[in-house]
């Protein structure tokens, strides 16, 4: 390979009100893996959509002018429109140009991706190995469609190889390469994950992959083994971002952070020890069942002011069902001890299960709302596409539109299309029941930030009343 093989990532969109989001660390990682493996080899560029205003005319210059040879698209569920109406025009613009997509959508509907888009392979599930096979055999004129953990069409059929294994040592793994981004476009007043920021400048990190539980409703993009970064290996990502990017309050989005202990309580210690002054978040929420005392108070003592805690159902009923099993009065207990000692608390909870009684979901509001939780975010249920909720859900209404099973911003929802039960309505009474006066004067008392937060509620509240 004499020449650089020009790669250009594009990082989707889609529009909706108070859209949260972060860096694009899925294309990060891939970015710096392919350039710890073929070095300056390939020349690579970043177009993040979702942070410019005129996107495709952004998109149309960035492909003439940097003329890439392989197009990466990452796109989530919530973002399936922009293929049908951006895939043709990237087509039209890069005729020459191997487009590849990528993500939890092109994984989940990889069928339907290929079948009704011009695009020419699509990486399944976990993509450093097999998007940097891919790149090589493009790069030394190899047929891609050998390479294994791809899509691709084929005589008007979508052919499945073989999975790639998944990256067992998360250590071989360089740090994602953030030198593709400019931090400050996801900064300022940009909504993130979170909810609340402690510091303007702020990243997310990860500590491992997968899940090992089995609810119902989640994904498999990184298979079910946990397997993890070490301690050392993950605390001097942050000190990177300390020290390069003067970073002070880190997002940790692993699926579950709390489940290895004692791996935990290294990761904290480490950051305690380093001496970096730094605030801990976990917007992706923490497994509250298997939290004890001295967890949290670690938790506090190495910088973590919020707890996100995924709770979904008061129901013990549908805690079976759904496969979630938590114990609920002792995620109830760490949520009172938490918020005794000054921590903010977010719990999750999901309204609209297939075959879910009217009577669990006000239950569930009930739980919500006689909690200690500093903050509640009340989802309806999505069945996203190849999980478990969306074969219970066709159980119950045989043909759902794409909307139904791919965005939090619909209409209407699975749940009401199969029993008529409106249950957005049901969504509104939880979020007013649950923040009553005293509550927000609480959270207002913890909360860092203050103006810049009001600022956000406000915002939030008026489009929560638009629904």
């Amino acid at each position: 390979m004499t020449d650089r093989l020009r790669i250009l990532f594009v990082k989707t969109y889609a529009y909706a009100p108070n859209q949260a989001f972060d860096v694009p660390l899925g294309i990060l990682y891939l970015s710096g893996y392919l350039k710890k493996h073929l070095e300056n080899r390939v020349a690579i560029s970043l177009l993040d959509l979702r942070i410019i205003d005129n996107k495709k005319e952004a998109l149309k210059e960035r492909i003439h002018h940097f003329n890439p040879q392989i197009i990466g698209i990452s796109t989530l569920a919530f973002e399936h429109a922009f293929l049908s109406d951006n895939a043709q025009f990237i087509r039209q613009h890069a005729p020459d140009a191997l487009v590849v997509i990528g993500g939890p959508y092109a994984t989940s509907n990889v069928t339907s991706v290929l079948m009704e888009n011009p695009i020419d392979a699509a990486v399944l599930g976990e993509g450093e190995a097999s998007f940097l096979n891919l790149v090589k055999a493009c790069a030394e004129g190899r047929d891609f469609r050998s390479v294994r953990g791809i899509a691709y069409k084929e005589n008007e059929t979508v052919v499945i190889n073989e999975k790639e294994d998944y990256i067992d040592n998360l250590d071989t793994l360089p740090i994602p390469d953030y030198e593709l981004i400019d931090f400050n476009d996801y900064w300022g007043n940009r909504l993130q994950f979170n909810g609340i920021l402690a510091e303007k400048k702020h990243a997310s990190v990860i500590s491992s992959r997968a899940c090992p539980y089995r609810c119902v409703y989640c994904h498999s993009m990184f298979g079910k083994k946990l397997r993890k970064r070490s301690p050392e290996h993950f605390v001097s990502e942050i000190r990177h971002l300390y020290n390069r990017y003067k970073i002070r309050e880190f997002h940790i989005i692993d699926d579950v952070f709390n489940l290895d202990r004692p791996r935990m309580q290294r990761i904290l210690n480490l950051i305690i020890e380093s001496g970096m002054t730094i605030r801990i978040a976990f917007p992706n929420g923490l497994r509250g069942d298997v939290l004890e005392t001295e967890d949290i108070l670690l938790l506090k003592k190495a910088g973590a002011y919020m707890l996100t805690l995924a709770i979904e159902t008061g129901s013990v009923r549908m805690q079976t069902l759904i496969r979630k099993n938590l114990d609920i009065e002792k995620v109830l207990e760490n949520i009172a001890y938490a918020e005794n000692i000054g921590l903010i608390t977010r719990g999750f909870f999901m309204l609209g299960f297939p075959g879910e009684t009217v009577d669990e979901m006000k239950k569930t509001i009930r739980t919500a709302s006689r909690s200690r939780l500093s903050m509640a975010s009340f989802f309806i249920v999505v069945p996203f596409e190849n999980t478990e909720l969306y074969d219970m859900a066709r159980q119950h209404l045989e043909v759902m539109d794409k909307d139904l099973i791919s965005s939090y911003q619909a209409s209407t929802s699975f749940y009401e299309k199969a029993t008529g039960y409106k249950v957005g309505k049901l969504q509104k009474l939880a979020y007013l029941r649950f923040y009553t006066p005293l509550r927000l004067v609480r959270l207002f008392m913890k909360i860092p930030r203050k103006s810049y937060q009001i600022t956000k509620w406000f915002s939030f509240a008026f489009d929560l009343l638009r629904l």
